[in-house]
C-alpha cells in the first residue's frame, strides 16, 4: 500500500474508533528506560533545572509582582514590546513579547506563538532549541508583520514550576491580558490565533479546543475577557500521551516512564493514571465548535510520532470541525520545510463536516499558513 493510501485508511479508522477509545483504556503496555534521543530531552530538562538565562532589571507589574522591566525595540517591519507580564511572574514564566506591525494603524489580528521545550523551559518566547524546530516569534513577526499581523512570543511555566493544567491556564491568561489591552496596542479582539511547535503546539491546541471549560480556564486575571481563539496552528505537537510509545520510531524517545516530559508535566507516570492523563489530550476536547486548525508533522519524527497529529485530525473529522493536516514524508522533529526550500512528498488532508479529502499539494510553507489564517480569521 502506498504512503498516502495507508495514511488515508488509517485516518478513517481512527475517526470511527475515537469515541470507543475515550471510553475504554488504550491498551498500551508500559515501557522502561529512555531511547537514544531521550538523552537530548533529559539534558534539556537538567539544564532548565539549573536556571534560565539572566533576566533584565526588574520593575513591578500591574498586579504588584516583581518582574523584568518592559522594553521597546524595533526590527524589520515591527516594533517589539518585550517582557510584558500578563500575570505574576514565576521565573521567566508569565512574560510575553508583543510584535506590532510598524507604521500601520490596526487593529491587528494576533498570533500567539509558543516554541516547544518538552514542557521544560519557562523562557522560549524569543529563542529556538533543538526541541522546538527552527521557528521563533521574531521570525514570524518579520514574515507576517508586513501583512498586518501582530505576533506574540509567549512564556508559560515549565513543568518543574507547575503541573498540568497550569500551562493551559497560562496561555488563556495571556490571551485575556492581550484582549484587556487591545485598545492600547491596537489589537483586533475578534481575530486571535494560537500557534506552536512541539510541546508549544500542544499548548496552542489545548487553548483552542477547551474554551469555556471552567477547570481549564484558570484564574490568572482579566476574568471579564475571553480566552477563546478563532484559529489554531499545530506544528508536530503531541496529543494523546498514552499512545505515544505505541507509535514511536525505533530508538526514539520513550514517553511512558516517570522521567519523560509528559510524565513530568502531569506529575506522575502517565500510564499509572490514564483517566487523569486523558484530560491533557486535546483530541478528547474537540467538538463541532472547535476553531479551524492547520496541522503539520514529519513521518520520521523521533520525539513526537506523527500518529499524534493523525489522532488529532481524526478527532476533528469525527466532530465535523474544519481541519487541514499536512504529513511530510521523511521530515523529523522540525518545521524547516516551511521556508519553502524543500520538495519532500506531502499528503494534504482536509476535513469539513466530517468528509475527508486528500491531495498532494500545496507544500507546507509560511505563506500557506498565513493564507489559512487569513481565511480562518475572515481577513
Amino acid at each position: 500500500m502506498s504512503f498516502s493510501a495507508s495514511f488515508s485508511a488509517s485516518a478513517g479508522a481512527l475517526a470511527g474508533a475515537r469515541t470507543a477509545r475515550l471510553l475504554h483504556g488504550t491498551g498500551v503496555s508500559r515501557r522502561a528506560g529512555l531511547g537514544v534521543l531521550g538523552a537530548l530531552v533529559t539534558g534539556a530538562l537538567a539544564a532548565c533545572a539549573t536556571g534560565s538565562r539572566g533576566s533584565s532589571s526588574s520593575t513591578r507589574s500591574a498586579d504588584g509582582s516583581a518582574g523584568p522591566r518592559p522594553a521597546t525595540t524595533t526590527g524589520p517591519g515591527w516594533t517589539r514590546h518585550a517582557d510584558l507580564a500578563y500575570a505574576a511572574t514565576v521565573g521567566r514564566g508569565h512574560l510575553l513579547d508583543l510584535y506590532l506591525p510598524a507604521g500601520a494603524e490596526g487593529p491587528f489580528p494576533v498570533v500567539v506563538f509558543q516554541a516547544g521545550s518538552a514542557f521544560s523551559s519557562d523562557d522560549t518566547k524569543d529563542t529556538t532549541t533543538e526541541l522546538s524546530g527552527t521557528t521563533g516569534a521574531a521570525d514570524l513577526a518579520t514574515l507576517w508583520a508586513p501583512h498586518g499581523y501582530a505576533v506574540v512570543g509567549l512564556n508559560v511555566r515549565a513543568s518543574s514550576q507547575a503541573r498540568f493544567p497550569a500551562q493551559v491556564h497560562d496561555t488563556k491568561a495571556a490571551i485575556r491580558y492581550l484582549r484587556a489591552h487591545a485598545a492600547e496596542y491596537r489589537l483586533d479582539t475578534g481575530r486571535f490565533a494560537t500557534m506552536g511547535t512541539s510541546s508549544g503546539g500542544w499548548g496552542a491546541v489545548m487553548a483552542g479546543v477547551t474554551a469555556g471549560i471552567p477547570d481549564l480556564e484558570g484564574d490568572l486575571g482579566n476574568a471579564g475577557q475571553s480566552g477563546a481563539v478563532q484559529a489554531v496552528v499545530d506544528l508536530f505537537g503531541p496529543t494523546d500521551f498514552l499512545r505515544m510509545d505505541a507509535h514511536r520510531l525505533e530508538g526514539g524517545q520513550r514517553h511512558d516512564p516517570a522521567s519523560s516530559p509528559e510524565s513530568r508535566l502531569m506529575g506522575f507516570a502517565i500510564q499509572s493514571d490514564p483517566r487523569a492523563t486523558r484530560r491533557a489530550d486535546p483530541a478528547a476536547h474537540v467538538t463541532a465548535q472547535a476553531p479551524p486548525i492547520w496541522i503539520s508533522h514529519g513521518t520520521k519524527d523521533p520525539l513526537v510520532p506523527y500518529n499524534q497529529s493523525q489522532i488529532l485530525f481524526a478527532a476533528y473529522a469525527e466532530a465535523g470541525a474544519p481541519a487541514t493536516f499536512t504529513l511530510v514524508e521523511g521530515a523529523g522533529h522540525t518545521d524547516a520545510y516551511l521556508s519553502g526550500t524543500g520538495s519532500s512528498p506531502v499528503v494534504v488532508h482536509r476535513t469539513t463536516g466530517g468528509e475527508i479529502t486528500r491531495t498532494t499539494s500545496p507544500q507546507p510553507t509560511f505563506d500557506g499558513i498565513r493564507a489559512f489564517l487569513d481565511e480562518s480569521l475572515g481577513r
